[in-house]
């Protein structure tokens, strides 16, 4: 009897080296799976903040790229006006803020279209800019030149 009692005894002790193991090898693993997890969360975020990063520059570059588009398109119409007639500059632009003698003493105007653009802001202040657009046109009302500046 006593033999079976210390036949139990043993298997209990061995039972529990091995579930104390078993738990010990669960806890490592489960520390292991969390840090793996955490590793993968923090490549999850860099991955998404390097593609917004990305996008972000996709759609500034597209934005601008249309802006100087446009601004070449907006340029090349403006000069597209030498050798118009006034009356076909008027289609293309409307009736001029302002007509003007070319003081040449030859019976020319200049039409001129003023666009005013407002920026800046903050500790800078506020600018506003107002551009003009100018067509020089000869007595006989034919664009002769254009002029671009700023008042």
């Amino acid at each position: 009897m006593k033999t079976i009692k210390n036949i139990i005894c043993l298997i209990l002790i061995l039972s529990i080296g091995t579930s104390s193991a078993q738990f010990s090898t669960s806890q490592q693993q489960l520390m292991q799976q969390g840090q793996e997890d955490q590793q993968n969360l923090e490549n999850r975020a860099i991955t998404s903040f390097v593609a917004l990063v990305v996008v972000t520059t996709l759609v500034l570059v597209v934005v601008i790229s249309a802006r100087k588009a446009r601004a070449r398109a907006d340029e090349a119409k403006f000069q597209a006006c030498v050798g118009k007639t006034k009356s076909e500059v008027y289609t293309i632009y409307g009736p001029p803020d302002n007509i003007i003698d070319d003081a040449q003493g030859q019976g020319g105007t200049i039409l001129i279209y003023r666009t005013i653009t407002t920026s800046g802001g903050g500790k800078t202040g506020v600018y506003t800019y107002t551009y003009r657009k100018m067509f020089y046109l000869n007595k006989d009302n034919i664009v002769t030149a254009v002029k671009e500046d700023t008042e």
